[in-house]
Formats: C-alpha cells, sequence, structure tokens
C-alpha cells in the first residue's frame, strides 16, 4: 500500500477531507485516553475552517494522498516543531505516519534542521 501512496505539499482543495478525517479521527482513536469534553475542545464539530488553513498554508504542510484519498497529514514550522502529524482512523497501524514521518525527518535534513519536536497526545505517545 506504501507504495501507491504520494506524499504531497497541501492544497486549498484539501481541507474539507483534512478536517472530516481530523474530527472522526479524534473522535474514534482518542477516545480512549480522553474523555468527551476533552475530545469536543480539541476537536470540536465545527472546526475553524478559516484558523486551519492559515496554519495549514504557513506551515510546512503535506498530505498523503492515495488515489486522491487523503490518508494522513502533518504539518511543521520554522522552528522545528510538528504541530500535527495524523493518520486517518481507517487505517491506523499500516505505516501511514511513519512513511510520513520518515519523508518530513529528510526534509529537516535538508533545511539543515538537526532535531524536530513535537507535544504528542497520550495516545501518540507510543509512536512517537
Amino acid at each position: 500500500m506504501l507504495k501507491d501512496i504520494i506524499v504531497r505539499t497541501f492544497q486549498k482543495e484539501d481541507l474539507e477531507q483534512v478536517l472530516q478525517f481530523f474530527y472522526e479521527t479524534v473522535h474514534t482513536v482518542n477516545a480512549k485516553d480522553y474523555n468527551e469534553l476533552q475530545l469536543q475542545a480539541w476537536a470540536p464539530n465545527r472546526l475553524d475552517r478559516e484558523s486551519w488553513l492559515k496554519s495549514l498554508e504557513k506551515n510546512i504542510s503535506y498530505v498523503a494522498d492515495h488515489n486522491g484519498v487523503i490518508l494522513g497529514f502533518r504539518d511543521y514550522n520554522d522552528d522545528h516543531y510538528v504541530d500535527r502529524l495524523f493518520t486517518h482512523k481507517d487505517y491506523q497501524g499500516k505505516r501511514v505516519a511513519s512513511y510520513i514521518l520518515q519523508m518530513l525527518e529528510k526534509e529537516a535534513v535538508k533545511l539543515g534542521h538537526r532535531e524536530i519536536y513535537t507535544e504528542a497526545s497520550i495516545t501518540a505517545k507510543p509512536f512517537f
């Protein structure tokens, strides 16, 4: 499956798909570690599209695209901070996030960044 995934720059047209899968993934995958109030604070029913678009366009943002379906996304800023790294709830455990992270690490080296960091959720900590 990984050989069929294209990691490409985030495009404005990707926003709706990214927001939908972000919401669904947080409320499904992270539900084992967070209560409903925490999940709603993190991924409310109405995500601020303008704020998300501004953030994704400002950061170095990529999506993992498989035949037009976005399976994962990540964004990274000039401070070497990985703001978000998410895999669609239906593709957890299929190495999509690992693939995206490998691409990010290669890019960071090209940019001269010796370290990258993130603040991972309880659910994501085992991945990192």
